[in-house]
């Protein structure tokens, strides 16, 4: 299904940011932002929230109270973290007037590398380029988890590629903030993305066990599909119903035959443990089996 047209003409966009180099059509649309590429001696990313906001709002700062709670969490994150794995933000959110409206625009880098779906798509990677892939993500999440965060999202299409070849690890539109409510009821499994979740995002809230060790499920799905094994529990032909009774019963993933060292498939099999205490105990255990701390 189509999305709908955008809430603003390309002429109201472009008079909006007079003076900038915006690249049409959109790089990409989410379901509530549109990004365009920007090209003003610096290459960057520039999104924009499609839903306007309240009539009343003037001036170009951005109350928090207004913004959606996923979207919030996003630029919080972006906002704490260092490191060089994980997106940042460029230019804080203002108010800007669009057309008839006001909508809430900010930056963020652009990343010329294309994502990981990409590279991907046309074969796995080599050894070398797998376990850098891995201990790229594993810093990634320990620099999340000194903030308390848990990214959720981990998948090949949120992974790009910086103009260096670097790895990093971006959109935390549902990432878990401990402390934070979290963005659904307690009764209800984790925010996830199906095919790229850890059995303990499919179980209700209040029970599950969701900290970094969720996430280094996730990337132990990652690196072994970029180490050339395939994905490590879905299946040609299963539907969403067997992956999901898959996910939530196997003991074990067989990482014997991937192309790859195997410090890395040491690494693998752990953080793929079904059970979150069968995994590792800390955000540097995987890193110094690799050594990479």
């Amino acid at each position: 299904m189509s999305a709908p047209p955008l809430p603003f003409s390309d002429a109201e966009l472009h008079e909006a940011f007079a003076g900038r180099s915006l690249g049409l059509p959109p790089l990409g649309r989410g379901s509530f932002k549109v990004a365009y590429f920007a090209n003003d001696g610096s290459e960057a990313v520039l999104k924009i929230l499609t839903d306007p906001l309240p009539a009343e709002v003037d001036g170009t700062e951005v109350d928090p109270s207004l913004l959606p709670e996923r979207f919030a969490r996003e630029i919080r994150t972006m906002q704490l973290v260092d490191s060089v794995h994980l997106g940042k933000i460029l230019a804080e959110p203002t108010a800007v007037q669009v057309g008839d409206s006001r909508y809430v625009a900010y930056e963020e880098p652009y990343y010329s590398g294309g994502t990981l779906a990409d590279r991907l798509s046309t074969g796995p990677m080599n050894a070398d380029e797998a376990e850098n892939l891995v201990i790229s993500l594993l810093k990634a999440v320990h620099e999340l988890w000194k903030h308390d965060i848990v990214h959720r999202d981990i998948k090949p299409g949120n992974i790009v590629f910086d103009d260096r070849g670097n790895p990093v690890l971006i959109d935390p539109g549902i990432s878990l903030h401990v402390g934070l409510d979290d963005l659904t009821d307690s009764s209800f499994a984790s925010p996830m993305t199906l095919g790229f979740s850890a059995p303990e995002q499919h179980e209700a809230r209040r029970y599950a066990q969701i900290d970094f060790r969720t996430d280094h499920f996730l990337i132990g799905i990652v690196g072994h599909l970029a180490a050339g094994g395939g994905h490590p529990i879905l299946e040609s032909g299963m539907d969403r119903n067997a992956y999901v009774v898959k996910l939530l019963s196997f003991d074990r993933v067989d990482v014997s035959g991937l192309p790859c060292s195997d410090r890395l498939k040491l690494v693998l099999a752990r953080l793929l443990a079904p059970k979150p205490n069968r995994r590792f105990r800390t955000t540097l255990e995987p890193l110094e089996i690799l050594d990479a701390r």
